[in-house]
């Protein structure tokens, strides 16, 4: 599929472009609805023996006409919506939100998380209408909100798995197409068959209460903080460089011992409550007279369980800003030996971009919807996450991040994903080329 993808690949990069010229940050529905009537119309337009709908989250699912539940079936799924970004990060000619691009690259907000994967589902779904491929019980998915706080649209996807959405009677497989590519000297394509959980509190108390808990929480890396009142100016701003709660340890997050170390009348600002994915990178001090409430926002991205966090929490009066029960990683580990998936990787042999086992430090649609999926399924249901986006770059100069500054596809990894891809879907038997 190398060749193929080669000589149709500007019309991947068309759709990319478009999509990532359609700001979609999570907090501003209006503008995620605009990316996703994009979609909707492209979806539409090349597919016209699917049904195209929005179901009760505005994921936008597009399915065939005859679905064949007594064969493998496979859902393709990325999300469309994307963390904000403050421009004064990124480093010229980058911009969040105008798409810079050149022979190598595009750079701009969302292009690898997970615009990358959006675009692969309109690429595939508009060489499938032009007769260039066929397609078997194959289902496009598009989710409206992975990002951020609060609600999380996938799980209507999830709940609504084997009612109104179809289930194998065989097998039901699930790829997730978010950024696993690793780009530079010895590009990968990274395959998730576990992710770590992502389990998020606030707990609001004065400083001396906070350091405390924060101390005793070894496992919690804070995101954001914020006092119960500000002062009218704050008497230092500290800046650190941004990035994905996941990939930015605790200890190596500054605001960390700043929490630990400030004193019981300090005031402290930091971060968005609602923006919990990333690291601020900006911390402002000031001093209050008297000890001030303040609200500490704590992530747990391990893979411990949601027993184990409960047990952690003891005693400390803590609000759930995820809904624990969607917040668990799924793990495929123990399954995937001898998989439908495993076999088909195998089969496959060598490929453009070389296939490597991973977990995935972060968390996606596939753990929400096996959260909130009928439990007698699972058993018949197999989530991996592999996408042609890329991971941050931290090596390079200056650095590409996923959820900071520079965010980047790389093109050259990107295309040979893609085809990997394509020769992954074509081994389970759902992506042919066409006879015609």
């Amino acid at each position: 599929m190398e060749a193929f993808v080669s000589t149709h690949a500007s019309r991947y990069l068309a759709h990319l472009r478009n999509l990532a010229a359609l700001p979609s940050v999570f907090t501003r529905p209006r503008d995620v609805e605009k990316a996703m009537g994009y979609c909707k119309k492209v979806l539409v337009s090349a597919l016209p023996d699917y049904t195209v709908i929005e179901d009760e989250g505005q994921n936008l699912i597009a399915l065939p006409a005859s679905v064949d539940l007594k064969k493998k079936l496979v859902y393709l799924s990325a999300h469309v919506d994307t963390v904000d970004a403050d421009h004064t990060e990124w480093d010229a000619p980058f911009s969040p939100f105008v798409p810079y691009e050149d022979d190598h690259e595009i750079v701009g907000r969302g292009v690898s998380d997970c615009k990358a994967g959006v675009a692969f589902q309109l690429f595939l779904a508009e060489l499938a209408g032009k007769g260039r491929l066929c397609l078997d019980n194959l289902i496009f998915t598009i989710t409206f909100k992975e990002e951020g706080a609060g609600h999380k649209s996938a799980v209507h996807m999830g709940r609504a798995l084997g009612k109104t959405l179809p289930v194998s009677q065989n097998e039901t497989l699930l790829l997730v197409l978010e950024n696993t590519v690793t780009a530079g000297a010895s590009p990968s394509l990274g395959l998730y068959t576990a992710e770590r959980s992502n389990f998020v509190i606030d707990v609001t108390g004065p400083l001396a209460e906070l350091r405390h808990i924060l101390s005793g929480l070894a496992a919690w890396n804070p995101v954001c903080i914020y006092p119960e009142a500000s002062p009218d100016a704050w008497a230092e701003v500290l800046t650190q460089k941004g990035g994905h709660v996941c990939s930015v340890p605790r200890n190596q997050n500054m605001l960390t011992e700043i929490i630990l170390n400030a004193s019981d009348s300090d005031l402290l600002c930091a971060g968005a409550p609602d923006s919990f994915g990333v690291i601020p990178t900006e911390i402002k001090q000031g001093h209050a007279p008297v000890p001030t409430a303040h609200t500490l926002v704590l992530s747990n991205r391990t893979f411990d369980s949601l027993d184990t966090v409960r047990r952690q929490l003891t005693g400390i009066p803590y609000r759930e800003l995820k809904d624990f029960s969607i917040s668990p990683g799924m793990d495929m580990r123990d399954r995937w030996p001898g998989s439908t998936f495993q076999r088909a990787v195998e089969t496959m042999g060598p490929q453009p971009l070389e296939i490597t086992l991973d977990h995935n430090t972060g968390i996606s649609d596939a753990s929400t919807i096996v959260n909130t999926m009928v439990p007698s399924l699972r058993d018949r249901f197999f989530p991996v996450v592999a996408g042609p986006g890329a991971r941050s770059q931290r090596r390079v100069s200056p650095q590409r991040l996923t959820h900071g500054k520079n965010e980047t596809f790389d093109k050259q990894t990107g295309i040979r994903a893609t085809a990997t891809l394509f020769n992954l879907l074509r081994e389970l038997g759902v992506v042919g080329k066409s006879r015609a």
